[in-house]
């Protein structure tokens, strides 16, 4: 499929996701990892402003300064603790949003799996039954897969920060790095798919790589999701999922029907 379709894909599942949500009042599973979401996120972000004010207190202590001066000196202190303590909440802030498919969605994965495996049976009507060793066997894929996906783009990261520094090149490594990180948020939504049609790892690379355009643009929703205060942090994973089991299904369809002819 070409890049520019499959993307279009990616998009247009979001709107069918919410269809099929709606229509078959799929809210139970939107609820519970919603809710794992949202305490996540607020952990993180009340590490990030408990933490951060710690940190600045250390290193303002560890330098020597201290507030009890002039009066401009006291305004320029304050200053730099704000600016210091906001930085390191964006930090905290920055490091969960990055770590999110890596961490996140591995505490989640039995339940987003099992809302891909709903999604796909009430697309195809194909019942799956259950076997906890096989749920066991994928939880332990799917980590291997989370663990794979991290180490290459932890390498792309190293590479690019380097690309940085050459002139005008330079300039576009913000915009790579964000493609490369919302490719890698779209495969793990789309990888639950792969699990359950017992594609292997190498297949699912192949699947994901084939298809990058509808990997993106799925990871692109998801993520602007995520940035939308309390209702994206609850249905954001569970869309993404079932927008990647719509897409994969399609795909899938139009794949077998273009062996048929």
């Amino acid at each position: 499929m070409k890049f520019s379709k499959s993307f279009q894909l990616g998009v247009k599942t979001y709107g069918d996701a919410h269809k099929l949500i709606v229509k078959h009042k799929l809210w139970g599973y939107v609820l519970l990892p919603g809710l794992i979401n949202v305490i996540l996120f607020a952990l993180i972000f009340w590490a990030g402003y408990h933490f951060s004010g710690k940190i600045t207190n250390w290193v303002f202590d560890f330098f020597g300064l201290t507030g009890n001066q002039s009066s401009w000196y006291s305004f320029l202190f304050s200053a730099m603790r704000f600016v210091l303590r906001f930085f390191l909440q964006f930090l905290f802030i920055y490091a969960y949003l990055y770590v999110y498919k890596f961490i996140v969605l591995i505490i989640m994965s039995p339940i987003l799996a099992l809302l891909s495996e709903k999604a796909d049976n009430l697309i195809t009507r194909t019942k799956y039954p259950f076997s906890l060793k096989q749920l066991i066997k994928d939880i332990f894929r799917g980590i291997s897969i989370v663990l794979r996906n991290m180490l290459i783009e932890l390498l792309y990261v190293i590479a690019l920060f380097f690309v940085g520094f050459i002139p005008i090149i330079g300039f576009f490594t913000p915009l790579a790095l964000f493609v490369i990180s919302m490719y890698f948020y779209g495969f793990s939504m789309i990888d639950y798919n792969s699990e359950r049609y017992r594609y292997s790892i190498h297949q699912s690379v192949h699947f994901v790589r084939k298809n990058k355009g509808f990997a993106i643009a799925n990871g692109m929703i998801f993520y602007g999701l995520l940035l939308v205060p309390i209702l994206g942090l609850l249905i954001a994973p569970t869309y993404a999922v079932v927008a990647a089991t719509i897409g994969f299904d399609n795909i899938r369809n139009a794949s077998n029907s273009i062996t048929k002819k």
